[in-house]
């Protein structure tokens, strides 16, 4: 959810916006085409260079709506600008991902392009040129020019893929459907798809401390441990927990330097069956002045493979000790 509505609408556009520059893209090439007549070479070579640069410009907004639609639907983090794919089951984020390169070889490609149309349509005026034009010679040379007809094509392919996975993200194909009937059905079977029953009910957990602390790695909010009897000897020890073990962390606002009693976000972190750890984030009540820290959201329920997680497995990675 995005707080401001000029965002949103942006956001929500973006199928609208990209039809603008891949239009113009699309003719682009048959534009190159016919300023090869020699005759009207220069006024051909203007109108292809004017479709190029409008269209490179219009880009612009594609890109940038496009942005605001991946973190709006939460396939892109809300402070970054590349899906992350935690899990092969992930099609979305790793289509979206292809298609978000294509996105930006484009760019890169247009602008080479349009560069190329500039420097063949002010070389029109150059001396001698028309001389050699009239005399049939340098063929490459003519109107737009060979080379700028081929970048031309690269961008039509490179934008015309992105296109096809972007059609695909919003009407689906028979990978797509399978992986959401996938989803469905291991939601369905999923006792805590909806809620995390367990993490509620830390308090029926051992303690790994006598009082609350503080946790730099959290917000800086004050936090209590609360571990499974199998796992809280191994947690204490600063060990991989055992499989089925698992650890939740309670934390609370602060009030004058001391823990307050309004409830923070609650964190959870499992070693599951196979060795691989697991966590998960719940904010059942998100304060409006926080919101920003979850992408707007008022309540957040986040469960691994969650791409949004990726930093918790990153830092739990690097230091097997428990976060303080």
């Amino acid at each position: 959810m995005l707080a401001s509505p000029l965002i949103e609408f942006i956001a929500r556009e973006h199928p609208a916006f990209v039809h603008v520059p891949l239009g113009l893209v699309a003719a682009l090439p048959l534009a190159i085409l016919i300023s090869f007549l020699t005759k009207h070479a220069r006024p051909l070579t203007g109108t292809a260079f004017f479709i190029a640069a409008v269209g490179w410009a219009s880009s612009v907004a594609s890109l940038v709506s496009g942005l605001l639609w991946g973190r709006q639907v939460n396939l892109i983090p809300v402070t970054g600008y590349f899906p992350v794919v935690a899990s092969e089951k992930q099609v979305l984020q790793k289509m979206l991902q292809l298609h978000i390169t294509a996105s930006l070889v484009g760019f890169v490609i247009g602008g080479l392009c349009t560069w190329l149309l500039w420097r063949a349509w002010r070389r029109e005026d150059s001396p001698g040129f028309a001389e050699r034009r009239h005399a049939g010679r340098r063929f490459w040379e003519r109107g737009a020019g060979v080379p700028a007809l081929v970048v031309a094509l690269l961008w039509l392919g490179s934008w015309g893929f992105s296109g096809k996975l972007g059609g695909i993200m919003v009407f689906g194909n028979e990978e797509t459907n399978k992986a959401a009937a996938d989803a469905d059905r291991a939601k369905r079977n999923d006792a805590e798809a909806d809620l995390p029953i367990r993490a509620l009910d830390y308090a029926s957990l051992e303690p790994a401390g006598a009082a609350p602390e503080r946790s730099k790695a959290h917000g800086d909010r004050w936090r209590r441990i609360w571990v499974t009897a199998s796992g809280i000897d191994d947690y204490q020890a600063g060990k991989p927990m055992k499989p089925g073990a698992y650890a939740v962390m309670a934390t609370f606002t602060d009030e004058k330097g001391k823990p307050g009693t309004e409830p923070g976000p609650l964190y959870m972190k499992e070693t599951k069956a196979d060795g691989s750890t697991a966590f998960l984030f719940y904010w059942a009540r998100v304060p409006e002045n926080l919101r920003k820290e979850v992408g707007g959201q008022d309540s957040v329920y986040w469960r691994s493979p969650d791409p949004k997680l990726i930093t918790c497995l990153g830092c739990h990675e690097k230091d097997a000790t428990p976060a303080k």
